[in-house]
C-alpha cells in the first residue's frame, strides 16, 4: 500500500514549513551572534541571489530533460505535481540559505577542535598512513584533474535538485516521502548537529589552523598535482580568507566532519539503486569518485566520508522501517473499519 497524493502534498507542506523555520533560525542565530545587522542583511540577499542563480543554472539543462521524460513515460506524471513541486523548490532554496548561515556559525558556536583526533583516527584506520598519500599515489592520480569537475560542477546537481527530481519523476508516493525526508534530514542533522560535534577544518587547513607541518606533504602534493591552481584550489583559498575575515557567503563556510558531499552522493546512489540496478551502479561509482576526490583534494579526512555514508545507510534503514510500520497501521485501521 502507498500513501495517497493528498498525503504527499501534506508531507511537502511539512517540509516547506521545516525549511522556512530552519532558514529563519539561521538568520536569527546569526543576528544574535553578529553585531553588523546591515552586513547580515546584505549577506542574506547575496546568498539568496546566488542560490537562485545556481538553481537557474541547474534547471537550464536538467529540468527540460525531466519534463520530457515525465511526459513521455507517463502523461499523467505531472498531474497534481505543480503545487507540491513549487513548495518543494522553495523548501530546497530555503534549506541551502539556512545551511549557509548555520555552516558559517559553526566556529562561532564550537571553535574548531576535532582535527587532531580525526587525523589520528584516519591514520590508524589506514595502517598508520594518511589516506591522502594513497590517493595521490594511485596510478591514475596524475590524471585526476579530469575528475575534479565532478566534485563541484556535477555534485551540485543532486545537491540542489535531488528532491525535485524525485517528486517529479517518481510515482511511488511512499518512496518520494522517504527520500525527501532523508535528503532534508541529512542537511539538518549531519550538516549542522554532527558538524558541531566534530567541528573541524580538514587536512588542507590543518597546518594553517594549528601550526606545524603535519600536512606539509599534502600541501606539496596539491601544488604538484595542479589542484592548488584549479578552481577547487581557488575555492579553498576563498574559504580560508572568508574564515579569517568573517562574514557570510554561500558555501564558503568551513566544516570537514562529516562530509555533506558524501551524504548527498550516498542518498543519490541509494535512490538510483532502488529504481534500477544499472543506475545504482552508476550511483555507486559517483559516490566512489566523490569519496576519492574528497580525500585527494584535502577537503576531508577519509573518516568524514565513511561517517556520512554509514549515517545515511542507517537513516535510510530506519526510515524504511518507520514508513513500513505506518503503512501496516493504516491497513489495520482500514481493515477494522
Amino acid at each position: 500500500m502507498r500513501i495517497t497524493a493528498e498525503c504527499e502534498v501534506q508531507q511537502v507542506q511539512l517540509v516547506f514549513r521545516a525549511a522556512f523555520l530552519y532558514m529563519l533560525g539561521g538568520l536569527t542565530a546569526t543576528a544574535l551572534i553578529r553585531d553588523d545587522y546591515i552586513g547580515l542583511m546584505e549577506d542574506a540577499v547575496v546568498t539568496a541571489a546566488v542560490m537562485m542563480i545556481t538553481f537557474a543554472g541547474v534547471a537550464l539543462y536538467i529540468v527540460p530533460v525531466l519534463l520530457v521524460a515525465a511526459l513521455v513515460l507517463s502523461p499523467r506524471a505531472l498531474r497534481g505535481k505543480v503545487r507540491p513541486l513549487a513548495l518543494l523548490t522553495g523548501a530546497t532554496l530555503m534549506l541551502q540559505i539556512g545551511f549557509s548561515f548555520f555552516k558559517n556559525l559553526i566556529p562561532e558556536i564550537v571553535p574548531y577542535f576535532a582535527d587532531p583526533t580525526l587525523a589520528r583516527i584516519d591514520a590508524w584506520l589506514h595502517g598508520g598512513i594518511d589516506p591522502w598519500t594513497f590517493a595521490h599515489a594511485m596510478g591514475f592520480a596524475k590524471n585526476a584533474q579530469m575528475l575534479l569537475p565532478a566534485y563541484l560542477n556535477l555534485w551540485i546537481i543532486p545537491a540542489v535538485s535531488f528532491p525535485i527530481v524525485v517528486l517529479l519523476c517518481d510515482s511511488d508516493a511512499t518512496r518520494v516521502k522517504r527520500y525527501i525526508w532523508l535528503f532534508f534530514g541529512s542537511w539538518f542533522i549531519l550538516g549542522n548537529v554532527f558538524a558541531l560535534a566534530g567541528s573541524s577544518v580538514g587536512p588542507v587547513y590543518y597546518d594553517r589552523l594549528l601550526g606545524g607541518d603535519r600536512f606539509a606533504g599534502l600541501t606539496v602534493a596539491l601544488r604538484d598535482s595542479g589542484v592548488t591552481q584549479s578552481l577547487i584550489g581557488t575555492v579553498q583559498e576563498a574559504l580560508w580568507q572568508r574564515y579569517l575575515g568573517g562574514g557570510l557567503d554561500l558555501g564558503l563556510g568551513i566544516s570537514a566532519f562529516p562530509s555533506m558531499h558524501l551524504a548527498v552522493a550516498t542518498i543519490t546512489a541509494l535512490y538510483l539503486w532502488e529504481r534500477s540496478r544499472i543506475l545504482g551502479l552508476i550511483g555507486i561509482l559517483f559516490t566512489a569518485v566523490i569519496l576519492f576526490l574528497s580525500v585527494y583534494t584535502g577537503y576531508h579526512y577519509a573518516i568524514d566520508g565513511y561517517a556520512s555514508i554509514g549515517a545515511i545507510l542507517l537513516a535510510s534503514y530506519l526510515l524504511r522501517r518507520a514508513f513500513r510500520a505506518d503503512e501496516n497501521a493504516i491497513i489495520l485501521r482500514e481493515a477494522v473499519a
